[in-house]
């Protein structure tokens, strides 16, 4: 399912994510409580974040987005081949979000933006199907036409079936800034097409919601979109910042 939003702000429940995002880029000595979740150092490190809220019986785990060499290098190269599950950073996702629900035993989310909005969405594929994963979300995520986001990949295969269907496909929510190259738009269809084909990328599972912060600068978009190619790779390029749903 898809829903296309303008200007406005982020839900409730995306806004939270979006905090617990924003989190995950800084230091874990320099984290903290997140809403009535607290903050657990025990079970973070430079690339997740973990935090219990003991009232509601909740955890929340947020995977940074790529900062390092060998984040661009590595880990993006395996979500544009499909090969995450041979990453070290994608199985530890996987790993510390179990240990997290193992910890306390109560139901997990979890969130993150670019590669840790992927790594969001490797988790809920992998643990989806537990009745304790209630949901991912992921902020302009990694997405590969040669990937798991691919026409004719396993997880959009299993995804359309009417019957049978995993869990996990109804577990992610992909919020997307529209234009953005890493998760929105293909690139390669863009410079092949002069910026004039339908280049849009679509996810193999979940709810996406696009939305267009840009609205308030109409003629500006305009120019951008339609007229001065440079300007638009720039415009669009800044489109991937999570800030862009502040």
């Amino acid at each position: 399912m898809s829903a296309t939003y303008g200007d406005q702000p982020l839900d409730a429940e995306d806004r939270s994510a979006y905090q617990f995002s924003q989190q995950s880029y800084k230091k874990p000595a320099e984290r903290t409580d997140v809403l009535h979740y607290e903050y657990d150092p025990s079970l973070s490190d430079e690339n997740t974040a973990v935090w219990h809220d003991h009232a509601t019986k909740k955890t929340h785990v947020s995977h940074r987005g790529s900062t390092s060499a060998y984040d661009w290098l590595v880990s993006d190269a395996q979500i544009a081949t499909g090969m995450e599950d041979r990453g070290a950073r994608f199985q530890k996702a996987v790993k510390r979000t179990q240990q997290a629900h193992d910890k306390h035993g109560y139901d997990v989310s979890t969130s993150g933006h670019s590669l840790g909005g992927k790594a969001s969405a490797y988790v809920t594929e992998k643990l989806g199907d537990q009745d304790w994963y209630e949901h991912g979300t992921g902020f302009n995520q990694g997405n590969s036409s040669l990937g798991r986001d691919g026409l004719l990949s396993k997880q959009r295969r299993a995804c359309r079936r009417k019957t049978g269907r995993p869990k996990y496909c109804d577990k992610q929510t992909n919020v997307k800034e529209k234009g953005d190259y890493v998760s929105q738009r293909n690139l390669g269809c863009v410079v092949m097409t002069f910026g004039l084909g339908k280049c849009k990328k679509t996810d193999a599972f979940g709810t996406t919601k696009t939305y267009d912060h840009r609205k308030s600068r109409r003629w500006y978009n305009q120019l951008t979109e339609r007229v001065v190619a440079p300007l638009r790779f720039f415009n669009n390029g800044k489109a991937h910042s999570l800030d862009t749903f502040a």
